[in-house]
């Protein structure tokens, strides 16, 4: 009996590892999938004269923008956002990972259309679907084996009506210490599935340590105050830009004509700058070189659209993350701050980058870890001590925020 115990968990442990590498190893295959869908898509817009590169987005965006509309209309809003994804979490325990591939779908079509969105919304789907699946095994295989129940986990099909009987997931471990230790093992064992696949498929990444030299100057202390005003002022306005798009979109417009409808303003709007399309998360590093050499006028429509767009596409079909085109735009409106202001530029332009993305995200340790991986690591200190006064002033000053 207890070498049939000992034997249960042993199988049961090596289910939970093999399942969690697998997780990682497809989560990192659908974001390396959303790479190579676009580079397919757009691979003449990229290797085009300029010309060509005028009239490829409306050749692309228009009929996908019908496209995503009608699976919208047929499928619902989908992929979720990682705010709903908690707030589901949070509300019922779990998520209902039967919809995953709805969320899939949506997701990896508005992304290959060049949707000014990124991947996180609907990679967070897939992996806390994935998740909840195996959860929803453990559960229920511990659940049979606790009652006298035969199962095998491996092959036998998940009994609804015993899972419904079964103990919640936090309810498998015997203290709050076992449960966090062995989920964090998973969590790492899910971290090498999706590094031994980034490993095999590199794709360029937009994350690392940077490094450049900073002129320190004291004037930067003078315009600190000043621009984090800024800051605050834009970040507010792209969480608002959320809600008005809502607002203006009539809604007796059927879902079909707001994807096709957007799909011409999103190839309208790329006319302005290519940046419009897609989150922005590849071109982050090479704007911020870039941006410098811009106009300030031009850097301020660049941001502005790309908040607009990105706002008004979520609200019209095109869903999905809005954290990279979130740090799109900001860093846009920091550099045309920092080109007519005194002081070091870089600083200047992350002081309004982290502010603004801190009002935002309405999570400075989040905000400072993406800032870090992005911007020089010399500006490290300055990230941090902006991420934490914004944060400290909106809740003081603007707690309706």
């Amino acid at each position: 009996m207890k070498f049939k115990l000992e034997y249960w968990k042993i199988n049961i442990g090596i289910y939970a590892i093999i399942w969690s590498l697998i997780i990682g190893i497809l989560t990192a295959g659908y974001l390396n999938l959303v790479n190579w869908v676009i580079n397919i898509i757009w691979n003449e817009f990229f290797s085009s004269p300029t010309e060509f590169k005028t009239w490829y987005p409306f050749i692309i965006c228009l009929p996908f923008g019908f496209l995503i509309g009608f699976l919208s209309h047929k499928l619902g809003n989908y992929p979720l956002t990682i705010e709903e994804v908690l707030t589901t979490v949070r509300m019922r325990g779990k998520l209902d990972y039967h919809n995953w591939w709805k969320s899939f779908t949506l997701g990896l079509l508005v992304l290959g259309a060049g949707g000014s969105v990124g991947p996180e919304a609907s990679t967070t789907v897939l992996t806390s679907s994935m998740i909840n699946w195996l959860g929803d095994r453990l559960r229920w295989s511990i659940f049979c084996h606790h009652n006298g129940q035969e199962n095998n986990i491996w092959q036998d099909r998940l009994n609804r009506h015993q899972l419904e009987s079964a103990p919640l997931f936090s309810q498998l471990f015997r203290s709050k210490k076992q449960k966090n230790l062995i989920v964090s093992f998973l969590v790492i064992i899910g971290i090498l599935g999706a590094a031994i696949v980034f490993k095999l498929f590199p794709e360029e990444g937009v994350f690392g340590i940077h490094h450049h030299t900073i002129n320190w100057q004291w004037e930067n202390l003078l315009t600190a105050i000043p621009i984090m005003i800024v800051g605050i002022a834009f970040g507010w306005l792209f969480i608002r830009l959320e809600n008005w798009s809502a607002l203006i979109i009539n809604v007796k417009l059927s879902k079909v004509w707001q994807g096709g409808i957007f799909g011409l303003i999103l190839a309208t709007c790329s006319l302005l700058s290519n940046d419009i399309l897609f989150s922005g998360e590849f071109r982050i590093v090479p704007f911020s070189h870039e941006a410098l050499t811009l106009s300030v006028p031009l850097l301020l429509s660049i941001a502005f659209v790309k908040a607009v767009v990105t706002n008004l596409g979520f609200a019209m079909g095109w869903r999905g993350g809005t954290i990279f085109p979130a740090i799109f735009s900001s860093l846009a409106i920091g550099c045309a701050c920092a080109l007519v202001l005194p002081g070091d530029v870089r600083v200047n332009a992350v002081i309004v980058l982290a502010t603004s993305l801190t009002v935002i995200l309405g999570k400075p340790l989040l905000t400072s870890i993406l800032l870090i991986l992005l911007v020089p690591i010399e500006l490290t200190p300055v990230i941090i001590t902006v991420s934490i006064a914004t944060n400290w002033s909106v809740k003081k000053f603007l707690p309706s925020s």
